[in-house]
């Protein structure tokens, strides 16, 4: 048998509450999966004297936090302790601790099968922001989002801040600004053209535990991505 229960303090009920953001991604984009393969960064240095500049341990450390700010990872969690680790041919995980709060991660870029995890405790009002750039650094084709909080914790975000709670407006769609590079013809610039890519919820479920912990999950899947127009005129007709 295995004992579940949660003992909360009676000290400060509006500190022990509970919540955990989990954003699991799929098919991610293929430039942000690429900054995880480990020969993409110089390797282990060798000085004049033909010795190692760096450890083998200083190495990977190094390349780690590389890979952190190439992604932008580092802008995720704002402030925390990060301890990174890049792996040999690819992947990544990460943790970071702000205060009582922790951010963790985990990557497996390749493509066809690539995907990128995120889940954090921050006790946030409003998750909007958070979620955002959480897609926006690596634009998933889809992603399955789950919230688990107590009773207390549900009470402290607002409802629009809450992308499981409002049922058929803005928090259905999470919109993410999508930057592209497009030639105009031969011997043309290349221009930058914004488009969003937006997201959809296709579904929705929770259950109740412990008569207070509540788990919320839902699915959202691309609904408009102007990476496939891309794709498309690049497979456009060719003439001989």
């Amino acid at each position: 048998f295995v004992a579940d229960k949660t003992v909360r303090s009676q000290m400060d009920l509006a500190m022990d509450n509970d919540r955990v953001l989990n954003i699991m991604m799929f098919d991610i984009d293929v430039d942000i999966g690429n900054l995880f393969y480990y020969h993409k960064y110089k390797k282990n240095a060798v000085d004049v004297g033909g010795e190692k500049a760096e450890t083998e341990e200083e190495e990977v450390r190094r390349i780690s936090f590389e890979q952190t700010r190439a992604a932008g990872i580092d802008a995720l969690c704002p402030g925390a302790l990060f301890d990174p680790r890049a792996f040999e041919p690819c992947g990544y995980s990460m943790n970071a601790i702000l205060y009582k709060s922790y951010c963790t991660m985990h990557i497996t870029p390749e493509e066809g099968s690539s995907y990128a995890s995120f889940e954090t405790n921050q006790k946030l009002a409003s998750y909007t922001s958070l979620i955002n750039n959480v897609v926006r650094t690596f634009k998933p084709r889809k992603f399955v989002m789950t919230l688990m909080a107590d009773e207390g914790g549900l009470k402290e975000i607002n409802k629009n801040g809450n992308p499981f709670m409002d049922q058929a407006g803005s928090s259905c769609k999470i919109i993410v600004p999508n930057v592209s590079t497009s030639n105009q013809g031969y011997g043309a610039t290349s221009t930058e053209t914004k488009k969003n890519i937006i997201y959809k919820r296709t579904n929705l479920a929770s259950i109740t535990v412990e008569d207070d912990c509540v788990c919320m999950m839902g699915n959202w899947t691309v609904e408009q991505d102007p990476r496939d127009e891309t794709i498309r005129r690049s497979r456009g007709l060719t003439f001989a």
